[in-house]
C-alpha cells in the first residue's frame, strides 16, 4: 500500500509515488505555480540585461506590440497598473527611445504611446531571447502536456478573474 504524503513527500506524491490528498494537491500546486513564476521572473531579468530593459518595461513593451498607440489610462488598464506607476514606466522607456507619446489627434490633452524603431528592434530580440529561454524552461516537456498546462491555466485564470469579479461586487 503506497504511504500517504508527508510535507516532505509532497513532490513524490505529486508524481505518482505516493498518495496525496485533493487538498494537499491543490496547495501544493498554488505553491509551485508561484515557484516557477519566481523563478522565471529571475530568469527573464537576467537574459534580458543586455538589451537594458527591464522585465516591467519589457512587459510594457508586449502590451504595447500587440495595441500600438494606446493612449497611457487604457494601457494601466490593460497592465492592471496604476497610472502613476504606469508613467514611470513610459517615462524611463521613453527616455532611451523604446516608445514616444504623442497628443490624440481629436484631443490634445490625451496622450498615446506608440513603439519606435528602436522600441521594435528590442521586442524581436525580446523574443528571440524569451523563445530560447522558454526552450531551455521546457526540456524534459512534451508539446502535448505544454498544451494541457496552458489549457489548465486558462481555466484557472479564468476562475480567479470570476472571483475578483465577484469580490469587486461584495465590496460596492
Amino acid at each position: 500500500m503506497a504511504k500517504v504524503a508527508s510535507s516532505k513527500g509532497y513532490d513524490e506524491a505529486l508524481s505518482g509515488d505516493l498518495q496525496v490528498s485533493d487538498e494537499d494537491a491543490k496547495i501544493r500546486l498554488g505553491f509551485l505555480i508561484h515557484d516557477a513564476a519566481r523563478l522565471r521572473r529571475i530568469v527573464i531579468d537576467e537574459i534580458f540585461k543586455p538589451l537594458r530593459v527591464t522585465r516591467s518595461q519589457a512587459w510594457a513593451l508586449a502590451y504595447l506590440s500587440r495595441r500600438d498607440g494606446l493612449t497611457q489610462s487604457d494601457l494601466a488598464d490593460d497592465m492592471n497598473l496604476g497610472k502613476v506607476t504606469l508613467s514611470g514606466l513610459i517615462d524611463r522607456l521613453e527616455d532611451v527611445g523604446m516608445v514616444e507619446r504623442r497628443a490624440d489627434p481629436g484631443d490634445r490633452r490625451i496622450k498615446r504611446i506608440f513603439i519606435t524603431k528602436e522600441g521594435r528592434r528590442v521586442i524581436k530580440e525580446m523574443r528571440i531571447l524569451t523563445l530560447d529561454c522558454n526552450e531551455q524552461m521546457l526540456d524534459e516537456i512534451s508539446h502535448e502536456e505544454v498544451v494541457q498546462v496552458v489549457d489548465v491555466l486558462r481555466k484557472l485564470n479564468r476562475n480567479i478573474k470570476t472571483m475578483k469579479a465577484n469580490m469587486a461586487i461584495k465590496d460596492k
